[in-house]
């Protein structure tokens, strides 16, 4: 397999994407928007009822696999870690990661399935039934790993896939640059479960609930457990109010950019996204935040993935931010 510049390992879902009426019957058993919540059977066959009649937008979907298909839009070559059922989901979410290499996915049982229900303003509430993304062991890791310039780890809902994760973690050769976003679902584990990916992280992105509930500590407190622990640069995710890039000697805002809203989901992932793609072509912090808003600004503007930058605006961008001609940006310094 050829040398690519990210590997993602996290859990693979089918995001199933429902416009919520303000009369859904289920809106006090859910959390507020922007929450994750893992579905029991019986939650999951309530909100199977409830939504009956609906007319969902299918998608990919999973925080690295966002990043690792919209790096490779960019222009990158990216690969994925993971499971996903044998089943017609499975075939669907591994057609949806193209252009990423998805060769290295085992497939058995049911595809896990994230209920994406957004309101009316594009906030979105995740609903997770994991199936299969609970199941991935250390034995689904694929004997050969690529090379690769970064890897990147989320969540999964199970702990048997966290031992997956540090057993690849151990694999990686110490050049390579570990990015982490927990997410809520591994925020709520504590921090001393991810203390082993902590000590090789050059780059974590999370929100300031996450930070906070993850560390048990306020956000100031938080942000030094965590550099002291090993974290290169820590990401903080802020949504429409922007992002912190905070490391030990650097605390740089990042501003959001003017968007039309139409689906918030993955913009996260897309941030992340634009970061590492600017740090493979060594921009410099500030204009790696710029880059990394310009993609999530045009990522959250449609549906799923359907909306994500390909390589010919990313170039143009780039270009831009390194005061280029267009013709003469893109990914430079490749394997």
């Amino acid at each position: 397999m050829r040398a690519v510049d990210l590997i993602g390992c996290g859990a693979l879902n089918l995001d199933v994407i429902y416009r919520l009426p303000r009369s859904f019957p289920l809106r006090g058993e859910l959390g507020p928007p922007g929450t994750e919540q893992v579905m029991d059977a019986a939650l999951r066959a309530r909100v199977d009822a409830a939504l009956a009649d609906a007319d969902p937008v299918r998608a990919g979907g999973g925080q690295a696999a966002n990043t690792v298909n919209a790096l490779a839009r960019l222009g990158y070559a990216t690969a994925m870690i993971g499971r996903v059922g044998a089943d017609e989901d499975g075939r669907f979410v591994l057609d949806e990661l193209s252009p990423a290499d998805a060769r290295l996915v085992h497939r058995e049982g049911e595809t896990g399935r994230v209920y994406v229900l957004l309101d009316e303003d594009g906030e979105r509430r995740n609903l997770v039934w994991p199936a299969a993304n609970d199941a991935f062991a250390p034995s689904d890791l694929p004997r050969r790993l690529p090379r690769s310039r970064h890897a990147l780890f989320t969540s999964f809902a199970g702990d048997e896939p966290l031992e997956a994760q540090l057993a690849l973690l151990e694999r990686l050769p110490a050049d390579v640059d570990v990015s982490f976003d927990p997410g809520e679902i591994y925020a709520r584990k504590g921090v001393k479960r991810f203390l082993p990916i902590l000590d090789r992280c050059a780059y974590l992105f999370s929100t300031v609930t996450e930070l906070e509930m993850m560390c048990g500590l306020s956000l100031p407190e938080s942000l030094a457990f965590l550099l002291n622990a090993g974290v290169g640069l820590v990401i903080v995710k802020m949504g429409s109010r922007g992002a912190r890039l905070v490391g030990r000697r650097v605390d740089l805002y990042v501003p959001p950019l003017p968007a039309e809203v139409v689906d918030v989901t993955g913009a996260g992932d897309l941030f992340a996204a634009g970061f590492i793609a600017a740090m493979i072509e060594q921009t410099g912090l500030e204009s790696a935040g710029r880059l990394a808003a310009w993609a999530a600004s045009r990522g959250i503007s449609g549906l799923g993935r359907s909306a994500y930058p390909d390589a010919a605006a990313w170039r143009e961008r780039l270009g831009e931010e390194r005061g280029e001609p267009a013709d003469d940006a893109g990914p430079e310094g490749r394997w």
